[in-house]
């Protein structure tokens, strides 16, 4: 232990001197909550706008009464011409309008707009919902001039009763920031962890490191560790950021909340402590089989897209498996989910998760140590 302890504290001093690194390690836990919390602020800002969706109205002459019920709604028309770059929105009235509604005829309505612009979408949907209560209005109208009640054609009457906490409704918004709090840690350890591989082989150090009195699984660990540090300060940064960074935005106009207890922040934080041993493990385990320190820049690039499959892939594909509660990565990503939920957390399985963890990243480091008695690999042959 002593010598795995002055390898840590050597190659941690070392890496500290290198500002590079601590950038690294701060830039992605710090930049990557705060660009998704932009990104939720201009979208939650858009779904909850009360301003006036100003587009083309053509044909309003023909149907006063519909310009008018727009006009409450917030559609009105647009005096300005549109910007360059983004397309218009038109909305059509037929000019026989007035014929056809005393017919009782259906009146064609044309809404002309980009339907894949991203920006415009909020706008289209107030316009379609606008459109459509006004015709729900007019048929209600049209059967009860009849004698009917508008009742008729509502055979079943659907009651929907919410049992969504505010805290299971963040998930729908905080499961993708919660993998930032897991690929900080991949992130975070990354550039020391070529650094201290590769790098040291480029600069033929690592032969004179295995010289020393220590065994090559000695000086495995100490390496590991002082990554470790590394990839650990920045997921216990992203840890605090992000709670920190979400409270100032207006999560409440959507219904959903965001609070999540001392207690939980320090949980969370030993969830990450056995994933960024893991992630230094693999990170040293491709740059000591990479040849160069390019090479093992290259192969890390693609190793981080692993985490973010894993993670992914199970949401998309709607794995719902109690295995996932056991197994790295996935048992640390199901946790957080229930944390934000508010659910009650197992701890058992987070236990099972954590030591598989821990178990999974001392077998590649065993691995590692075996490597480093061939040639081949000390001098990138």
């Amino acid at each position: 232990m002593q010598q795995i302890k002055i390898v840590w504290l050597k190659e941690l001093k070392d890496a500290v001197r290198d500002k590079r690194s601590v950038m690294a390690a701060m830039s992605y836990a710090f930049f990557g909550p705060l660009l998704m919390a932009a990104a939720f602020y201009m979208l939650i800002s858009q779904l909850t706008s009360e301003s006036d969706v100003e587009i083309d109205l053509k044909g309003t002459e023909a149907a006063p009464a519909f310009t008018q019920f727009l006009a409450e709604r917030g559609i009105v028309q647009r005096d300005k011409p549109w910007p360059a770059g983004r397309e218009p929105i038109v909305l059509e009235i037929d000019p026989e309008w007035a014929d056809k509604i005393a017919r009782a005829e259906p009146v064609a309505v044309t809404l002309t707009a980009d339907f894949s612009a991203q920006k415009q979408r909020a706008d289209i949907r107030r316009v379609e919902a606008a459109v459509n209560a006004y015709s729900s209005q007019l048929g209600s109208m049209r059967l009860l001039m009849r004698g009917l009640d508008p009742r008729l054609m509502q055979p079943l009457d659907l009651v929907k009763q919410d049992t969504a906490t505010k805290g299971s409704r963040a998930v729908l918004l905080m499961g993708s920031v919660l993998v930032f709090m897991l690929l900080s840690v991949f992130f975070s350890g990354m550039n020391v962890a070529i650094d201290i591989s590769a790098g040291e082989r480029e600069r033929n150090s690592l032969e004179l490191l295995l010289s020393q009195p220590l065994t090559a699984q000695q000086l495995v660990w100490g390496k590991a560790l002082a990554a470790s540090c590394f990839a650990m300060f920045g997921g216990v940064l992203s840890v605090i950021l992000i709670p920190l960074i979400f409270k100032f935005l207006p999560l409440q106009n959507i219904g959903i909340s965001v609070d999540i207890a001392t207690a939980h922040v320090f949980l969370i934080m030993l969830l990450l402590l056995p994933l960024a041993l893991l992630a230094t493990a693999l990170q040293l385990f491709v740059s000591f089989r990479a040849k160069s320190f390019k090479e093992a820049q290259t192969y890390i690039s693609f190793l981080l897209m692993v985490p973010m499959l894993a993670v992914f892939g199970v949401e998309f594909a709607r794995i719902k498996t109690p295995i996932l509660y056991y197994l790295p990565l996935t048992g640390q990503h199901q946790a957080l989910l229930d944390i934000i939920k508010g659910e009650n957390l197992q701890y058992a399985a987070m236990g099972i998760s954590a030591v598989a963890t821990l178990a999974l990243s001392g077998l590649l480091l065993a691995l590692i140590g075996r490597m480093l008695r061939s040639e081949k690999v000390v001098f990138g042959l």
